[in-house]
């Protein structure tokens, strides 16, 4: 199991390094690569609005509606990265369906 995850995580790091050649100019990879980043990432939205909701209202505030709303946007991010990947041939290139583009911005 752990043979398959370090090949997977192999797998995946190469294939990720090999998408930002093309991080600059807007063209399939590109959008398959924030596909991959956003399917892989979307987790990362609970602990973010927990954070941003705690700062911008209080902190219980951050633990029960900021959860809950890092959960949706966890489904968003997924099913839009879910969506990039499946038509990741198929222009536009250059407009995310989820604002921010990735999960790692805007974190105020």
């Amino acid at each position: 199991m752990f043979k398959k995850v370090v090949a997977l995580v192999l797998v995946y790091w190469i294939f990720s390094s090999a998408l930002t050649a093309y991080a600059y100019e807007r063209n399939a990879a590109t959008k398959l690569g924030r596909g991959f980043a956003n399917g892989t990432t979307c987790w990362i939205e609970v602990p973010k609005q927990a954070y941003l909701t705690g700062k911008h209202r209080d902190p219980l505030s951050g633990i029960t509606y900021g959860v809950v709303k890092g959960a949706c946007y966890t489904i968003i991010r997924a099913a839009s990265g879910v969506y990039d990947v499946v038509t990741f041939l198929i222009p536009p290139y250059d407009a995310p369906i989820f604002e921010p583009e990735f999960v790692f911005e805007e974190w105020e």
